[in-house]
């Protein structure tokens, strides 16, 4: 059966800190490394950087803005959402907007173009089997 109490323990630990004059129950600031925020500019930063070179490595994206390569994975991979794809950091989820902006490079009349004039050579590959082909 769980009960909601604390241990007996952490009882007389807060009970010393109390008489010895402490009156705030909060832990004290420890040693060692803070936990890092990582601001809107660094975020903003990072993706400027992706954008610019997909295929910017991690480390060079943290010597480029002097923070630790482990922030930099995380803003990558947490707060921007990318994944590398061959090579190439991509978005993992595409937002509304950018499919809406994959369809319309579909529809425009080059690729429209570029794909009408390669069908005769992907016909030409194909293989006439009793008039069907494969």
């Amino acid at each position: 059966m769980e009960s909601s109490v604390l241990a007996r323990c952490t009882i007389f630990r807060l009970c010393q800190r109390h008489e010895a004059g402490r009156v705030n129950i909060k832990d004290l600031p420890r040693l060692g490394q803070a936990h890092v925020v990582t601001k809107s500019a660094t975020i903003s930063d990072v993706d400027e950087l992706i954008r610019q070179n997909r295929r910017i490595a991690a480390r060079e994206i943290s010597v480029e803005l002097s923070i630790r390569k482990g922030t930099v994975h995380h803003i990558i991979h947490k707060k921007l959402g990318y994944g590398k794809v061959c090579a190439q950091w991509v978005p993992k989820h595409l937002s509304k907007n950018q499919k809406t902006a994959r369809i319309g490079v579909c529809l425009t009349q080059q690729f429209l173009h570029e794909t009408i004039h390669s069908l005769p050579t992907l016909w030409d590959q194909c293989i006439n089997v009793n008039g069907d082909y494969l």
